[in-house]
């Protein structure tokens, strides 16, 4: 098993985002919220509760959405965004133009940074390594329940996408 120190960013970044969308509850409305009020206060530089609409797509990206420029010019003109707004505003735009993705698919997304060779398995001591040290930390206990949950193969392998139905249906 590698070291903490031997991933590279991007697989860090990965693993990281494996926990959280394993984590994450279907209904994070509040914290979604949240994240959405620290960023728009971030871009909002002057302090008067509004953002310039050409901001809007650093701000959705900063929200790890990622609008075209084409969907953003298409936004901005259906909802004649000419001047600044505020953050009722972006919650109101968020909602009607950029639905999150799925639960099944961002947890899709979160093992194929696992499965290099695109095998559709992950070796189940790597993905214990990776949730129980990595990030915030995902108890043992934790991990031995939902694994009981999946078929081992004799190679110590998981196929994810039966772990993806498992979760998804709880």
């Amino acid at each position: 098993m590698p070291s903490h120190s031997t991933y590279s960013k991007g697989e860090l970044k990965g693993y990281c985002s494996l926990y959280s969308v394993m984590n994450m509850g279907k209904d994070q409305s509040d914290d979604q919220v949240s994240s959405m009020k620290e960023a728009f206060m971030r871009f909002d530089t002057d302090g008067d509760g509004r953002i310039a609409p050409s901001e809007l797509g650093i701000l959705m990206r900063s929200l790890g959405r990622n609008p075209t420029q084409a969907q953003l010019k298409s936004i901005i003109a259906e909802e004649n965004l000419s001047a600044p707004f505020d953050f009722p505003r972006f919650l109101d735009l968020m909602a009607k133009h950029m639905k999150p993705e799925s639960f099944d698919r961002q947890l899709r997304d979160a093992f194929k940074v696992l499965d290099k060779d695109a095998t559709g398995f992950v070796s189940v001591a790597e993905l214990r390594h990776i949730l129980t040290s990595i990030s915030e930390k995902l108890e043992p206990a934790e991990f031995d329940e939902w694994i009981r949950e999946v078929d081992v193969g004799s190679d110590g392998k998981i196929r994810y996408e039966d772990f993806i139905a498992r979760m998804v249906a709880k």
